[in-house]
Order: C-alpha cells, then sequence, then structure tokens
C-alpha cells in the first residue's frame, strides 16, 4: 500500500473521530468558547473511543482474514457523517483481487461481524449500569411545552430488550425508555451495525456467510427472503431505502464463487450458523424512531397489529 493510501486511511479516521464526538455541533464550532468544547469532547469521547474501536476491528477482521490467504486487500476507510446521533456510516475495507473459494469467502466474511459482536455486548452491558430510565410522559410534557425540539428513541432487539429489563428493571417500556450513556449507546450502534452487515444479501457480510453456507442452491428462495425483509417496511420506513439499497446496489444475489476442494468443515457451519441465529436477537425492528410534540405516528404495522388485537380480545 503506498503512502497517499495510508494519508486517506488516517485522515478519514479522524473525521470520524471528530463527527463521533462533536456530530452536529461540528457546524458551531468555531462559535463555541472553549469551556463548552472541553465539555462536548469529555462527555462524548467514551462513546466516539468506543465506537471507534468496535469498527476498527470490525474491519481488522475482515483486512487479517484476507491478508491470511494472500488476498490484497486495502486497510479500513471510515466513513465520517456529520450529523446526530451516530455520526458515522461505519468502515469499509476494499478487496483487490478476487476471493477465490467458499472457505476464503466464509472466513473473510464472517470476522468482521464477529469482531463487532463480541466488543459490542460488554459495551452496552457496562453501559447499561451506569444509564438511566426517563419517564416518557415527562419527554412529551418537555415537547409539547417547546414544539421546536424533536426527541429520538432508539429501538430495541431481542439482546437489548433483554439486557435493559435485566440491569434497569424490570420496566414497563410503554411508561420508559432507556437514556443510553455514551459506552451503553456505542454497544447499540455496533450490534445495529453488526446486524446491517449480517444482513443475509449479495455483498455484505451475511450474504458471504450464507452463501458459501448454503451455496448455489441459495438463489432459489433468496428473493423470497428479501421479500419478507422488505415487509418490514410496514414498520419501519426507513427499510424501504435499505431495499432500494440493497435491490440497486448490494444486490440480493451473490456473485459466483467456486467451490473449495474440500468442504468448509463442521466448526465453520456451526460458527456460520450461529451468527446468521445471533441476528434475530440483535436485529431491532424499528431502530430510530423520531418523536415531535404530537407524538409518534403509528406505522401501518403497528396498525394493522392493534387492529388484530382488539379484534381477538373480543
Amino acid at each position: 500500500m503506498n503512502r497517499s493510501s495510508y494519508g486517506w486511511n488516517v485522515l478519514l479516521f479522524v473525521l470520524t473521530f471528530f463527527t463521533l464526538t462533536f456530530q452536529d455541533d461540528i457546524f458551531r464550532l468555531p462559535y463555541l468558547n472553549f469551556a463548552t468544547i472541553s465539555e462536548i469532547f469529555r462527555v462524548r469521547t467514551p462513546y466516539s473511543f468506543s465506537l471507534l474501536g468496535i469498527l476498527f476491528c470490525h474491519e481488522m477482521g475482515h483486512y487479517l482474514a484476507a491478508r491470511y490467504y494472500g488476498i490484497k486487500s486495502t486497510l479500513p476507510y471510515f466513513l465520517p457523517v456529520p450529523f446526530s446521533p451516530v455520526g458515522t456510516m461505519g468502515a469499509v475495507i476494499r478487496i483487490k483481487e478476487p476471493i477465490r473459494n467458499k472457505i476464503q469467502l466464509f472466513d473473510i466474511g464472517i470476522w468482521g461481524p464477529a469482531m463487532s459482536l463480541v466488543l459490542s455486548i460488554p459495551c452496552i452491558v457496562i453501559g447499561l449500569y451506569n444509564s438511566q430510565l426517563v419517564s416518557l410522559a415527562e419527554r412529551t410534557a418537555i415537547l409539547q411545552a417547546r414544539p421546536e425540539l424533536m426527541d429520538i428513541h432508539f429501538g430495541d432487539s431481542i439482546l437489548t430488550y433483554l439486557l435493559s429489563q435485566k440491569i434497569l428493571g424490570p420496566f414497563d417500556s410503554s411508561l420508559f425508555t432507556v437514556e443510553y450513556n455514551p459506552l451503553a449507546f456505542a454497544g447499540w450502534v455496533g450490534l445495529l451495525i453488526t446486524a446491517l452487515n449480517l444482513l443475509p444479501f449479495g455483498q455484505l457480510d451475511g450474504g458471504h456467510v450464507v452463501y458459501s453456507l448454503a451455496g448455489e442452491g441459495y438463489r432459489k428462495w433468496i428473493y423470497y427472503l428479501f421479500s419478507v425483509f422488505l415487509l418490514l417496511s410496514l414498520w419501519n420506513y426507513s427499510w424501504i431505502l435499505w431495499g432500494l439499497l440493497i435491490y440497486y446496489f448490494i444486490r440480493v444475489e451473490h456473485p459466483f464463487v467456486p467451490d473449495a476442494s474440500y468442504p468448509i468443515g463442521k466448526f465453520r457451519k456451526i460458527f456460520g450458523w450461529g451468527m446468521l441465529l445471533s441476528f434475530l436477537l440483535i436485529f431491532p425492528i424499528s431502530p430510530i424512531t423520531v418523536v415531535s410534540s404530537s407524538g409518534t405516528k403509528s406505522s401501518l404495522g403497528e396498525d394493522l397489529w392493534n387492529i388484530l388485537l382488539e379484534v381477538f380480545s373480543k
């Protein structure tokens, strides 16, 4: 790798650290005094350092597996986004030559999400012990008093729901929400990024893994699975955008990769299906919901669910 490539890696890493730390406040930095900047830095650096570590280890899982097989690849390119609440779109590496068989594809694909999963869980567990519950009624009252404000709710996966109930609860999630501390939020974002990468389509990590496990036969059913994924837009309309990205850019089907000269083995099969099953535990159906003074508009899926509940409760 030449020196200019390293320069881009370092520059994007530094920029991502600033967008994670300051987010949309980055546009106000010239107008803020030193004390305010120092306070923002102090409060948010646990989040930025933790998430950078999760993202770095995710991409290095891919990179080191590729280098193990002698496949040329770049170091991670981080993707800064100067907006709240996350501050990044993750990171990527670029594989610079073809992957030669499904064993290499499996190992390169799985070690990224495996690393970010292993690091995200302790972050959210430790962080939850320093987080707190907030009354939804109090938040609603604040929004009604100040209509110009908006609140952001971070949705639960099965895992985050169980962890928050165990550590902070038990509590009624219709009355209270969890206000994550910076470390817990880094873990939440890390789990979200891991879940998105484990979607079993195209060139996503989950696409690499499921194609390595199921082979060419998976083309018979992958579009049915994609149709089920599109149904998630009934609960959160952001999945429509993800569906378009997958269909037109990431692709639903994986490109052909030759089989290895021998099977991928029992360990890889258990490891692979285990990671794909972990997706069910860490995937939030509605990751982020914006709430205004008029409240949260229910989705079509929620309306249908409430109607069914009313019908069967009579």
